[in-house]
């Protein structure tokens, strides 16, 4: 996650951060490091990366920082709008296929919004995890990271995911693969938000005190 537009090299994009999403039986994880880099300098340790949207979708947000919070509150906005003109709680690719659109028109126009999104929550076809690049290409997954700690995180999500994890196992393997990106990429760290989606409780961040908690259980020995 970086400020302003100065990592725009030789046509390429630099998300300096690492947050990663993944489905488990009956809701999802989602999960981002703390740190905002301006450059080599880190401008942020308490950034805040993850962003509820409704009581049953929440996104990561890593690229620009005043591109992804401008389409975080435009996105909130129009699923408070659809609950009122639909009476009832917009799915999660409703949503998603609302922000591709946006997002795709602006990268038509040469003037893209730089980020990159993970939305995950759970709706009436069940849980879901779809990543959204900056020209606006949305991709539903069982798993993903976004971010320049994105690949040592998804080598560790390849080798323990599995389709029926539990709500504990999955929280256990985010973690396990968003500290194994901590320990490797420079622009990440400062700590880890992580949250919780399900049908029966709805949104629900995780304190510091219970990540702590998880993270013995899974015997990493770098603490948050």
């Amino acid at each position: 996650m970086m400020f302003g537009r100065e990592f725009l090299k030789d046509n390429r994009v630099f998300h300096g951060t690492t947050t990663v999403g993944l489905v488990f039986k009956g809701g999802v994880v989602i999960a981002a490091d703390k740190r905002a880099s301006a450059g080599s300098i880190i401008a942020s340790k308490r950034a805040v990366k993850i962003h509820k949207i409704t009581d049953y979708i929440a996104m990561t947000i890593s690229g620009a920082v005043a591109d992804a919070q401008v389409l975080v509150r435009w996105l909130r906005t129009r699923a408070q709008v659809f609950r009122l003109n639909v009476e009832r709680e917009p799915t999660v690719i409703e949503l998603v296929s609302l922000l591709s659109n946006v997002m795709h028109s602006y990268f038509k126009r040469l003037i893209p919004f730089i980020t990159h999104f993970i939305v995950g929550g759970v709706d009436i076809s069940g849980p879901h995890i779809v990543f959204l690049d900056h020209a606006g290409s949305m991709q539903e997954e069982k798993f993903i990271a976004t971010g320049s700690g994105s690949p040592m995180a998804l080598g560790v999500l390849e080798d323990g995911f599995k389709e029926d994890l539990t709500r504990d196992e999955a929280i256990r393997l985010t973690l396990t693969a968003l500290r194994s990106a901590i320990l490797r990429d420079v622009f990440s760290g400062d700590g880890i938000d992580l949250a919780v989606i399900t049908r029966k409780a709805g949104f629900k961040k995780l304190t510091p005190k219970e990540i702590d908690k998880y993270i013995k259980m899974s015997s990493l020995e770098v603490s948050t």
